[in-house]
């Protein structure tokens, strides 16, 4: 594309709000990036107002460098989309931000139009509309990582649900307890970690995977387990919501060569095959960036000119 059309071209700021880090970039109106970086979200310190301070922040250092349209957010915990309030987000990781009105300030101190949108729901909107082969009416999500998080998505549009919760397939119950409690990476390396006394947090996703290289039986049934069980919520998923498409998503997600035949396997044993053979399994491709460009395609979905 010439470049002159792309200067032209409109351009927002997106940020992906987490419990450690804010992900931040300038994209233009086709979701590409121009500039990226991180900062450090001090959620601990400052809580959710903190936060949503950085954000403005850094809207209004870029606002006119880029002469920015709008300010896109994706965030962590469950969010009305619809008014820009944040419903609930875990005390533990970034207090005091449960029913915090995002839009509505950002608005006022930037004077640029903003949207925010849960993160998952925000990585799934983004993967798809980064991806020129899905051709799905019916497509879901699923991160896995410290929780378990999964949008439904329809036409292109997400399905959010009476009070903005759909999707919250971590919560749910199956053998064992809480489907994100005992299948999440995070909760993997944790049950590594006290079978093997280890201190708590020494033990990575990264670094069970190089004692699966090594042939270490003990990572290697730890995954298992964990497949297992990922198995048995995603098909509970498959069930309800009879995606054509489920992408899989988070960082323990990257090695796909480990986890799909394995997973597929695993999921077929639950499904039957008028599901499993209409369910195409995909890893998501936009890693870290999902969020940024995901909430963007938000943004643009509630202001089509």
């Amino acid at each position: 594309m010439p470049l002159g059309i792309i200067n032209k071209m409109k351009k927002y700021i997106s940020f992906d709000i987490g419990g450690t880090s804010i992900k931040y970039g300038v994209l233009n109106e086709n979701g590409e990036i121009i500039i990226k970086d991180s900062m450090d979200s001090e959620a601990r310190i400052h809580g959710g107002r903190g936060i949503v301070k950085k954000i403005i922040e850094k809207s209004n250092f870029y606002k006119e460098k880029y002469d920015l349209k709008g300010v896109a957010i994706s965030s962590h915990g469950m969010i009305d989309s619809e008014n820009g309030v944040v419903l609930f987000a875990d005390e533990h990781l970034i207090p005091n931000f449960s029913g915090m009105k995002v839009k509505e300030i950002v608005e006022k101190e930037t004077l640029l139009a903003c949207e925010i949108e849960n993160d998952v729901n925000s990585a799934g909107l983004g993967e798809l509309w980064m991806s020129d082969n899905i051709s799905s009416q019916f497509v879901s999500m699923v991160t896995v990582g410290t929780g378990i998080g999964s949008c439904l998505i329809k036409d292109g549009l997400l399905l959010t649900g009476n009070s903005m919760c759909a999707g919250e397939i971590g919560k749910i119950t199956i053998p064992g307890g809480r489907f994100e409690d005992i299948s999440s990476s995070y909760a993997m390396t944790k049950k590594l970690e006290e079978k093997l006394n280890k201190k708590e947090g020494s033990i990575t996703g990264k670094i069970v995977f190089e004692e699966i290289e090594k042939g270490n039986q003990i990572a290697i049934d730890a995954v298992d387990e964990m497949i297992h069980n990922l198995a048995i919520g995603l098909s509970n998923l498959c069930f309800i919501y009879n995606p054509g498409v489920l992408i899989l998503g988070g960082g323990i997600m990257s090695r796909s060569d480990y986890f799909e035949s394995r997973l597929k396997t695993e999921m077929k044993k639950y499904l039957p095959d008028v599901i499993y053979n209409s369910t195409e399994i995909k890893f998501a491709k936009l890693r870290n960036d999902a969020g940024i460009i995901g909430a963007l395609r938000n943004f643009l979905n509630k202001h089509q000119d």
